[in-house]
């Protein structure tokens, strides 16, 4: 009997004590615990720009010091907070609504999470981006909608909201262009060219809101060119298609390979084509498909820049360029500009499109009408001679 109450004990104290560590280590103890406010931050300066401010400042000598909170109002009704750790001597402070003078909270928080005292300084941030942005802004008749430009020189991260009435006769946003441009440049279509009330304001990222600006507007007709109409028209000196993928493979319909692809090494250099789009056309937009899958996007032979050159009448056969008109000049863009062979899913949706059919590209207002388009590829995402492409699609007023 003795021996059961001594194996009962010891089984008692073991889980006793067990229990006893498992409660020790499910216990989060502060690292500190007391109620004693550090000492204020000191020697503050400030140092305004636009929306907002650089304060520095020296920290007080606790050795418990966690870091340093700024507490301001943006706006009438909103309060951020900014922190620094006990390491630095400058915190930013930003988002303000407008140009002015705003009251900054200063404290010094210690590792209990006490508050020093308060130590107020008063910043003046200038115009803040968002606001100097909007009043740059234009608004134009566009095809098949708007077309809205404005100056950001500081490329601030701002977000461009067009607006017009839905289906209810409400104001409601459109297209939302997030970006961080010097010169923004962008349009919203799919609207019939009857006159139309269209809005567009500049949003930065703390929720600020410049003035709206409306602007009837008449969009220009345009409408998908039909492919079937397509041709290849060789001139010489032209690039011939290589291993199976045919020019008209660009224009089938198809978004999948095989597409175009011009041989590697071949001469001459700049790389060049042309085709018939079977119809004198205004032209509006294009949009060209990258090779992306299986690791192509930004990469090998899709076009990174090159000229687009058109011509209404016959082109000469001898291939030189009588005739032929510069429609524009352009450039392929991957938005997170990472190093040549990384990408970001951004960077491949953008490739991609909204609608599968690639990057779009704008014509100038004043370029001519054409039938006959040329090609000619200065540089490839490769950084070689040749070009791929998997569908080109334009748009247009035939009429």
């Amino acid at each position: 009997m003795k021996k059961i109450f001594y194996y009962l004990f010891v089984l008692a104290t073991v889980m006793g004590l067990y229990a006893c560590s498992k409660t020790d280590l499910n216990v989060q103890k502060p690292i500190e615990n007391d109620d004693v406010k550090p000492g204020m931050v000191t020697n503050i300066k400030v140092q305004n720009n636009p929306g907002g401010a650089i304060i520095t400042y020296a920290v007080p000598g606790d050795v418990d010091l966690q870091y340093v909170l700024a507490e301001y109002n943006i706006n009438s009704t909103t309060v951020r907070q900014a922190k620094t750790s006990r390491f630095s001597d400058t915190i930013k402070v930003d988002g303000f609504n407008k140009a002015g003078a705003y009251d900054v909270r200063l404290y010094a928080v210690d590792k209990s999470e006490n508050r020093s005292d308060v130590a107020v300084v008063k910043v003046n941030p200038d115009t803040p981006p968002y606001r100097s942005i909007a009043n740059t802004l234009t608004l134009n008749a566009d095809f098949g909608g708007v077309n809205i430009t404005f100056a950001n020189p500081n490329e601030a991260k701002i977000a461009a909201v067009i607006i017009t009435k839905d289906a209810n006769g409400e104001l409601a946003p459109i297209e939302t262009f997030y970006t961080g441009t010097k010169n923004g440049i962008f349009s919203a279509r799919g609207y019939s060219p009857s006159p139309r009330v269209f809005g567009v304001y500049i949003k930065d990222r703390w929720n600020n809101n410049s003035d709206t600006l409306f602007k009837t507007v008449t969009p220009f007709f345009e409408k998908m060119l039909d492919k079937t109409r397509f041709r290849p028209y060789k001139l010489p000196n032209d690039q011939p298609s290589a291993y199976g993928w045919d020019m008209p493979y660009m224009w089938d319909g198809k978004t999948g390979e095989p597409g175009f692809h011009t041989l590697q090494g071949a001469l001459p250099r700049p790389h060049r084509f042309t085709f018939d789009l079977g119809v004198v056309t205004k032209l509006s937009r294009f949009k060209i498909l990258q090779r992306i899958d299986g690791g192509w996007a930004y990469n090998h032979g899709n076009p990174r820049s090159w000229r687009m050159w058109g011509t209404a009448t016959l082109p000469d056969p001898s291939g030189n360029w009588d005739g032929w008109a510069k429609l524009m000049d352009c450039e392929s863009k991957k938005p997170s500009e990472l190093p040549f062979g990384q990408t970001t899913n951004e960077d491949i949706g953008y490739a991609r499109g909204s609608d599968g059919l690639g990057e779009e590209f704008t014509f100038p207002i004043a370029a001519p009408a054409v039938r006959y388009i040329r090609m000619e590829i200065l540089k490839n995402w490769g950084g070689t001679d040749f070009f791929h492409s998997l569908e080109i699609t334009f748009w247009g007023n035939t009429q």
